[in-house]
This record gives C-alpha cells, sequence and structure tokens, in this order.
C-alpha cells in the first residue's frame, strides 16, 4: 500500500484532500500532519481519517521533528500544503510568513535529501508569485516572468527555487503548482470569497446590516473551486514532472465587485457595498488570470465545477454553520 503524507492536513486544503482521497481512490495509507488535530466541519471524513490512518501533531518548523516523521513514514507521495497562505496577514507578520511558507518546506525536502528517500514532492505554490502583470501578459502561462508584490508571494517563489534546486541539483522527485485562487465550503472568513459569502448570510439572518464591506473591488481574481483544486494535487503527485511548474487555474478572471453581486443573486439578498482602506493591501496585484494548457496536456486536468456551485455550496456551509453557533450560543444562556 502506498503512503501519502499531507502537511497542513487539518486545514482548508488539507481536508479536501483527504477527503478526495477517502471518496476517490482507495488504497493509499494516509498520514497527515499538522499543529493541531483535524476538526474539519467541510467534510464528512474527520472520523474515518482519524480512525482508519495516521495523524501526527508536530510543529515542521522544528527540522529534527520532520526529519524523524519522514525516516518514520517513508512515503511514496508528500503534498506540503502547511503554510501562512493570506496575502493580508503577510503584510501583519511578514517574518512569519517567510518561515512558514519557506522554511518549512526546506525542512522538508532536506529530511527526504538526507533520508535517501524516494517520495514524489509536491509543493504548492501561488499566481501571486506573477506580481503585477500587463493586461496583454493575460493570460499568465508558467513561462511569465515572477515578480512577487508581497511578503507572501516572495515567500512562495522562494519556496519553488528551493523546489528546482533540490530536483536538479540533488534528483528529488518534486513539481510545484502555482495555485490560483481557490475557494470552498470551509475557506476561513479570512480570504476574501468566504468573507463575501458569510456577510451575506449575516444579513440574510439579520445579524448585520445590509452591507457588504470589502477591500478593492474592482480587483479581478482566477478562482477555482478547492474540490477541482485538490483532484489536480493528486494529479501532479502521480504524473507531474520533475522540476516542472504548473497553474492550477480557471482562466476566467472575476471582480470582488461581480462576485458580490453573484452572492446576491443567489440568496436574495440586497445590499450596499462599501470599500474599506483597512480592507486595502499596500500593493495589490490589479488582474490575474491564468492558463491551464500545460497542466490539462500533461494531465487531463481542467476544472468541472461552475463557479455558481461553488458558491452555493458555501452559502449553505455557512448557513449550517452560524446556525450551529447561535445554538451553541443560546444554550450557553440558558
Amino acid at each position: 500500500m502506498e503512503k501519502i503524507l499531507v502537511t497542513g492536513a487539518s486545514g482548508f486544503a488539507g481536508g479536501h484532500f483527504i477527503h478526495y482521497l477517502l471518496s476517490h481512490r482507495e488504497g493509499f495509507e494516509i498520514h497527515g500532519v499538522s499543529r493541531s488535530v483535524p476538526a474539519w466541519d467541510f467534510v464528512p471524513s474527520t472520523e474515518a481519517f482519524l480512525r482508519d490512518h495516521h495523524f501526527h501533531r508536530a510543529d515542521l518548523t522544528d527540522a529534527a521533528k520532520v526529519a524523524g516523521l519522514v525516516r518514520k513514514i517513508q512515503p511514496d507521495f508528500i503534498l506540503h500544503l502547511a503554510a501562512q497562505s493570506s496575502v493580508a496577514e503577510s503584510w501583519r507578520r511578514p517574518v512569519l510568513s517567510f518561515l512558514d511558507n519557506a522554511t518549512i518546506f526546506l525542512n522538508i525536502i532536506d529530511a527526504v535529501r538526507l533520508d535517501d528517500n524516494a517520495a514524489r514532492v509536491l509543493s504548492v505554490g501561488s499566481s501571486e508569485q506573477y506580481g503585477s502583470v500587463a493586461g496583454n501578459d493575460l493570460p499568465l502561462r508558467e513561462t511569465h516572468n515572477q515578480c512577487p508584490a508581497s511578503p507572501y508571494a516572495v515567500a512562495r517563489v522562494a519556496q519553488e527555487q528551493l523546489a528546482g534546486i533540490y530536483a536538479e541539483g540533488y534528483g528529488l522527485g518534486i513539481c510545484c503548482t502555482r495555485s490560483f485562487n481557490h475557494c470552498g465550503p470551509g475557506q476561513d472568513e479570512r480570504f476574501v470569497v468566504s468573507s463575501l459569502v458569510k456577510q451575506s448570510v449575516l444579513i440574510e439572518k439579520g445579524l448585520q446590516e445590509p452591507v457588504i464591506h470589502i477591500g478593492n473591488g474592482a480587483i479581478i481574481r482566477d478562482f477555482v473551486d478547492v474540490r477541482d483544486v485538490v483532484r489536480a494535487y493528486f494529479l501532479l503527485l502521480k504524473g507531474g514532472k520533475r522540476g516542472e511548474v504548473y497553474n492550477i487555474c480557471s482562466g476566467t478572471g472575476r471582480s470582488v465587485c461581480d462576485i458580490v453581486l453573484q452572492i446576491s443573486d443567489l440568496t436574495g439578498i440586497r445590499a450596499g457595498i462599501v470599500s474599506e482602506d483597512l480592507r486595502i493591501r499596500p500593493s495589490d496585484n490589479p488582474r490575474l488570470i491564468g492558463d491551464n494548457e500545460k497542466i490539462f496536456h500533461e494531465t487531463g486536468w481542467a476544472p468541472e465545477i461552475p463557479f455558481e456551485q461553488t458558491l452555493e455550496a458555501m452559502i449553505d456551509h455557512w448557513r449550517q454553520r452560524l446556525d450551529r453557533e447561535l445554538k451553541t450560543r443560546r444554550t450557553e444562556h440558558t
């Protein structure tokens, strides 16, 4: 039985990836590692994973701990998701962002090198690595120059360069993604689509004034459903080429304001839109839209879930989550 190690297993993408394995890909011994035990409320896999597979609680900034895990598990595949993945948070805490996104990855691949392990490693990066681009450069291909414009993006570029050095210099089986914005049920409200959906549901329940608070409503991003993204990760773990980089994207751009209007159509909630300076980043890329021809050509992957369906799933999730929270509060006050 092949072993797969998932770092950041307790997080958003980690939960969806493990659920994908349990639902669609039998025959894997799954090892998840995170600082905290999984408590997913967006996939029905927590109990099955903890019962039938393996969870390791660890701080991945501890190189000796990482080396011990790799030596003990002897994984065939490593999906590296552990990261500080918020651009806005990286502006507030740039040192932590760099350590989480570069140092942790270096600990993992160096543990593989030192153990002479033949694991295939997928390094998950970001479309933010491209930086600000001109309209005539869109959609972005993997050959486009990287010009990172945030502490988060700089760390992701460093991670990708380390991957290339270890693939070329040490022969490790590493390939990389530049994952464009992904969203879906269970995403933290720090991320734009989840924030918009949560606010809309709060308004629907009479818990927020009918105003949606945003940052820059004109920015355009390429959004992909997280369930399509984790399917791409699996295909790249199995068939991605060593040392190569792959965009994971839809090829379609949407502005924040357009998403607010689409959520409004789905919920029937009409609200004003207010842009707040505190939600605007010091430097932001006005438009990021990707080209997914390379990953389609090499693995057959293409996004399958329509964006409207993603929003519907997120609306349902926030309705259920807020209902649970309100019920808990009422219980605590009785």
